[in-house]
């Protein structure tokens, strides 16, 4: 039996002086002050949650994402603009002291954070080893318009073995394209890790949606959701079958824990007619069997679709313009 030792938290969004959150009436692009009182007090909440997952004697843990809330500062791009700095003062801060984390705990970590890689920035899910070492990152694929203002795609699909298993990442918005969950299926992911800041959907068809993706993945989905008061999305460990095995329910700075067997597969019983006409009773195995994907080729298909995005310049000045005087909004 691969007995394993799940952790999520569930982190509350530190309240941030007034002029220091771009948008904010007087804001201030005011560097030192942004990452002393706010980046890195919000990071704080995370490591300490860690630590508790730690205490608790979890295996693995993963974050939510973007840990330290860079992304506030992200879709300014006027001569004011910090998220670069941000991101760069804050990478060594945050890698050290995750990875002292998880080695002080003996635990993997699947930490989420914008990283800078080749010039250009990514929202990355690092992971941790027990050792404390990066074994792999996995850079976000599908990037919402806003943060594609100055954050890039990411290129691979990947899985990573650790100790426990082999697992998978998918970051907040990737979770809204199926064929990623599968493509993560088809590679051996046994759980999938979700770091995300919500459901980008209502209550009951957000849940539902990571329901289906690990039932039709037959992985376990451990999503970690930051808190927010009356925002639709907990953190929550989820089984194979599509089952929510525990939750952090509307709980603010909270770590939930379970324990699972991987070895515990996702298989229909060997009387049962299909598993006894085929020899294959693991539900894994005979999807891979009986998949068509010669009748798929649409969809990797050149998209037939575009809409043009908004480029520094009037543009995203008029974009800005509304999103400070609430005309649009997050």
């Amino acid at each position: 039996m691969r007995k394993v030792n799940i952790g999520t938290i569930q982190p509350a969004e530190i309240a941030v002086p007034t002029g220091l959150r771009w948008g904010q009436p007087g804001y201030r692009p005011d560097i030192k002050s942004i990452m002393q009182n706010c980046i890195l007090p919000q990071a704080e909440v995370t490591f300490k949650l860690l630590e508790e997952a730690g205490e608790a004697g979890c295996d693995i843990v993963t974050t939510c994402e973007d840990l330290s809330i860079a992304s506030a500062y992200v879709t300014d791009t006027t001569a004011d603009n910090v998220f670069p700095e941000i991101v760069e003062q804050s990478l060594p801060i945050i890698e050290d002291t995750v990875a002292g984390i998880a080695k002080r705990h003996n635990m993997n970590i699947v930490a989420c954070y914008y990283k800078p890689h080749d010039g250009k920035i990514y929202n990355t899910a690092s992971v941790f080893d027990r050792k404390g070492n990066i074994v792999g990152d996995y850079k976000k694929t599908h990037i919402p318009s806003f943060e594609l203002f100055q954050v890039a795609e990411g290129n691979e699909i990947k899985t990573i073995d650790l100790d426990i298993g082999r697992i998978g990442v998918m970051i907040c918005y990737d979770m809204m394209f199926p064929a990623l969950g599968e493509a993560l299926s088809l590679q051996g992911a046994e759980i999938v890790f979700h770091p995300t800041f919500g459901y980008g959907w209502n209550e009951s068809i957000g849940e539902a949606t990571l329901r289906t993706r690990a039932n039709d993945g037959s992985y376990y989905l451990v999503t970690s959701k930051s808190y927010s008061y009356n925002s639709p999305g907990k953190s929550s460990i989820i089984d194979h079958w599509g089952h929510v095995l525990a939750d952090a329910a509307y709980e603010a700075n909270i770590v939930v824990t379970r324990q699972i067997d991987l070895d515990n597969i996702k298989a229909q019983p060997e009387n049962f007619v299909l598993s006894a006409i085929t020899g294959h009773a693991n539900m894994r195995t005979r999807n891979i069997c009986e998949r068509r994907p010669d009748l798929y080729g649409v969809i990797t298909e050149k998209n037939a679709m575009t809409f043009d995005f908004l480029t520094p310049g009037k543009e995203q000045d008029e974009y800005r313009e509304k999103l400070l005087k609430g005309i649009v909004h997050w």
